[in-house]
């Protein structure tokens, strides 16, 4: 099974309509609640007048923080989950930022809470805010991001090779705001019965939701049940929980009847995070003949006054070439804007667009080929912890994209390159993120019919979870996957991993596996040990579980045999992982766990008009043993076009004078569609990393992204000798 293309199996489901989402499904009675937003950036609620709205037709309440619950702080750190920000809401009068939550109106339908959230009238006491970076603007240096990583971090004598290096690169590259725009903006459902409460909740990670809501409403996690059975995307905007599910329980709460709270598309944008707008400063020193001696990466970003929440650009740096001489420093103001929060490949995609434009421009002033000075630079220990890595094939990657791209035709000299009266240029650059694991628990139960169900609490956010956990669980067990029920998305089973990071098909996957091993081994036992078993007796290594029977190769006998002779109706066995970083299979790791790749792009420009399009990318992968090839190019076309979105379109515009964002929606926030990606073509080397996991897979879901604007960037160069350096790159940077 493992290594097979299977469809989704959840496919039917979705194409039809059958999938429920959070607020789709059917509860009695339920009231309907739309936000009301702060409309200032700083200050206090002076007044807010429900009084003529609670008697519109149809309006059940208003909450606010007058006449709110109070609810149980978070205490700023991961104790008791994952916070997006530690605000809660309509606990007093303050203001931090543009759409801060500030009431909800309950309602009989949508429409009539809509209608009666757009009367209220509200007053406040505006104080002075800070909304953007500035000259003066006071910044803090955080000691570590939350992988636990330095944000200031120093090896060797960056400055004393600097000072003696023949070639240097000193540049600085932006990129500004974006948001994360997921299909199905952020919705709950809430309802109790008692003091027991349930979730229909959007989010990468039931588990956490459950703590978050367990601590604030300060009851047991077993009172609190999460459930996502699917979920329309993320991009990280849901990985970490959020004011929003809070103000739905707590509404059910008050008026006693379930409540269902849809984000619009324009709450998302200030409720449930985004990129932070970044900038950074590159210098790298080098030899004549391309060896990188020395390099200096420094981030100067924001965050926010309720968050800790640091886009950490320079890590990666840090570890993906082999530079002796290394300094990165992260500086981030508070400021009064909403709370940032991971955004696919976090710090990575920012970060990596800066050092591999870099690259490209030492590559230029060396007259180098720009493969030939990356490989020169190969690293095959990670200097940040001296580990060397578990698997590091990005040269074979270099090899085969160059190959499949056919990068010998480039000219390296920009602007000589024509075809159809356009301007074509070739770039590339390394794509690479870290290979994350984290703990949790299965329970696999197998029917008399041979059939499986394995049950553990993560969640499928439209990557394709419920099938590639089904085909590792079958592939161990030599049995079909269609025989195998995967059961996720419930905080009630066994505790799994957040759907970020891309760390769900290595961590559940492990430990999904070795419960099966587990399996078979019981079910040889119990075979061998049944006195009127056709295997009583035996030598155990001489039977094995085969096609759903068990065997010694000359007789078969089937599960529901065995059971009925040992009197069990099934049988079921349960396995734990504690995984944290730096550690792997419960010990201290020998390696460091990365994933890379490399990207080649060819770009057109229109030399007259600026405009650019992107005919054709190749796209290489080492990402150890490839679970599911048709679900792994979905996931890798994803994360190349999430790039060639930064590259290209994606930006957030502000009015800093209030704070306001000015294009928060969909006609004027761009994304692109279909008729903007041309020819990408997907390939992967497809060995397994078993240092790594046992099925020697890696996650795959942003190492498409973590590389290819940089790569855009280059070819773009290439094609018109105009280095844009400030994301995106628009037609009016080129003309």
């Amino acid at each position: 099974m493992i290594g097979q293309e299977k469809l989704r199996v959840n496919g039917p489901l979705k194409v039809s309509g059958r999938a429920r989402y959070a607020v789709e499904y059917p509860v009695d009675n339920p009231a309907h609640a739309v936000l009301i937003k702060s409309d200032i950036a700083h200050g206090t609620i002076a007044s807010i007048d429900v009084a003529s709205v609670e008697k519109m037709p149809g309006v059940i309440k208003v909450i606010h923080s007058g006449n709110a619950m109070k609810l149980k702080p978070h205490p700023g750190d991961m104790s008791a989950g994952f916070p997006g920000e530690v605000f809660i809401p309509f606990q007093d009068e303050n203001i931090w930022h543009i759409g801060q939550h500030i009431a909800v109106v309950l309602a009989e339908s949508v429409e009539n809470a809509r209608l009666a959230a757009s009367r209220i009238k509200i007053t406040y006491n505006e104080k002075e805010s800070k909304t953007k970076l500035e000259e003066d603007t006071e910044f803090i240096k955080p000691p570590a991001y939350t992988t636990g990583d330095a944000l200031q971090y120093e090896r060797g004598d960056f400055n004393k090779v600097k000072a003696g290096a023949p070639v240097i690169v000193n540049q600085k590259y932006s990129v500004p705001t974006e948001h994360h725009n997921p299909m199905e903006a952020a919705a709950t459902t809430a309802l109790w019965k008692e003091d027991k409460l349930t979730i229909y909740d959007s989010t990468q990670a039931v588990i956490n939701t459950r703590d978050c809501v367990a601590h604030c409403f300060d009851l047991p996690k077993e009172n609190i049940r999460v459930l996502a059975y699917y979920v329309g995307g993320g991009f990280g905007c849901k990985g970490f929980f959020w004011p929003h599910t809070l103000v739905a329980a707590m509404a059910a709460k008050i008026i006693g009847r379930p409540v269902k709270l849809n984000l619009s598309r324009q709450d998302m944008y200030t409720s449930v995070g985004h990129r932070p707008a970044v900038q950074q400063e590159i210098t790298l020193a080098a030899t004549k003949d391309g060896k990188i001696v020395g390099a200096q990466h420094n981030t100067k970003s924001y965050t926010s006054i309720n968050s800790n929440h640091f886009e950490a650009c320079g890590i990666t740096s840090a570890r993906l070439y082999n530079i002796t001489n290394f300094s990165t420093k992260h500086e981030y103001a508070r400021l009064h804007q909403p709370t940032p929060t991971p955004m696919r490949g976090p710090g990575e995609a920012p970060g990596m667009f800066a050092l591999e434009s870099a690259l490209d421009e030492l590559a230029e002033k060396l007259d180098m080929d720009p493969v030939t000075l990356r490989k020169i630079n190969y690293a095959p220990v990670n200097l940040s912890d001296d580990k060397p890595y578990s698997m590091n094939l990005v040269k074979e990657c270099y090899d085969r994209g160059a190959s499949l791209f056919g990068w010998e035709n480039r000219n390296r000299q920009p602007g000589q390159m024509i075809k159809n009266d356009k301007l074509i240029g070739h770039g590339m650059a390394t794509l690479t993120y870290p290979a994350n694991r984290m703990g949790g628990a299965a329970v696999l139960t197998m029917k008399a019919d041979g059939s499986v169900i394995a049950e553990t609490a993560t969640q499928d956010i439209g990557t394709g979870t419920y099938t590639v956990m089904a085909q590792i669980v079958a592939d161990e067990l030599g049995i079909s996957s269609d025989s195998v029920t995967m059961k996720i998305g419930d905080s009630y089973l066994p505790p799994g991993p957040l759907s970020g990071g891309s760390q769900v098909t290595a961590s559940a996957g492990s430990y999904l596996k070795t419960a099966a091993t587990k399996l078979k081994k019981e079910l040889i036992d119990m075979a061998v040990g049944q006195s009127k078993s056709s295997f009583y007796g035996k030598n155990k290594k001489s039977v094995s579980f085969k096609n759903g029977k068990l065997t010694d190769g000359n007789k078969e006998e089937s599960i529901a045999t065995l059971f009925q002779l040992e009197g069990v109706k099934e049988k079921s066995v349960k396995e734990s992982s504690d995984v944290i970083k730096g550690y792997a299979f419960g010990g201290e790791a020998e390696h460091a766990y990365q994933s890379f790749g490399a990207i080649f792009v060819e770009a057109s420009v229109d030399p007259d008009l600026g405009v650019i399009t992107i005919p054709k990318i190749v796209a290489v992968f080492d990402t150890g043993k490839i679970i599911n090839p048709k679900l792994a190019r979905s996931q890798f076309y994803g994360g190349i076009i999430f790039g060639y979105s930064q590259a290209l379109l994606e930006a957030t515009e502000f009015d800093h004078d209030t704070g306001r964002i000015i294009n928060a929606d969909l006609a004027e926030y761009h994304v692109p569609v279909n008729a903007d990606i041309n020819e990408i073509i997907i390939d992967y080397l497809d060995k397994p990393d078993y240092k790594f996991s046992e099925h020697g897979g890696k996650g795959i879901g942003e190492i498409g992204t973590v590389g290819t604007a940089g790569a855009i960037a280059n070819a773009i160069y290439n094609a018109t000798g105009k280095r844009i350096r400030n994301l995106p790159i628009t037609l009016d940077k080129l003309l």
